[in-house]
């Protein structure tokens, strides 16, 4: 197995959501995982990229140009100065030929939130 890589990402700003697509051929959802850190506004995905086949096969490994082995890429949505306002808890993915699909929603441009505070 080679090295951490950097999987290639698309990133799709649109009115309702941002999308995210990012190629990792030969890896398993059950070897990847994803989180959002809202202090950061930056959605991370790490994970691991397997090469199929038994021991017999990977030892007559005659061309070696696909990337495998452990992965972490983190993209940051919006600015430090203008972060994404996001609805994390909506954050869906779906890994499906090579390519794992997440969408998070963004919140309503007139959303504001309101926090009540209790006087002590």
């Amino acid at each position: 197995m080679q090295g951490e890589f950097k999987p290639e990402a698309d990133v799709f700003d649109t009115e309702t959501s941002y999308v995210i697509h990012l190629s990792i051929p030969g890896a398993k959802k059950e070897d990847v995982g994803l989180s959002w850190d809202a202090e950061k506004s930056e959605i991370s995905v790490s994970g691991v990229v397997h090469r199929p086949g038994d021991e017999d096969l990977l030892k007559t490994l005659a061309l070696n140009e696909r990337k495998v082995g452990a992965f972490d890429r983190k993209i940051r949505l919006g600015s430090r100065a203008n972060p994404a306002q996001v609805d994390s808890d909506g954050i869906t993915a779906k890994l499906e030929d090579g390519i794992l699909r997440v969408e998070i929603p963004k919140l309503d441009k007139d959303y504001v939130e309101i926090k009540k505070v209790d006087i002590l």
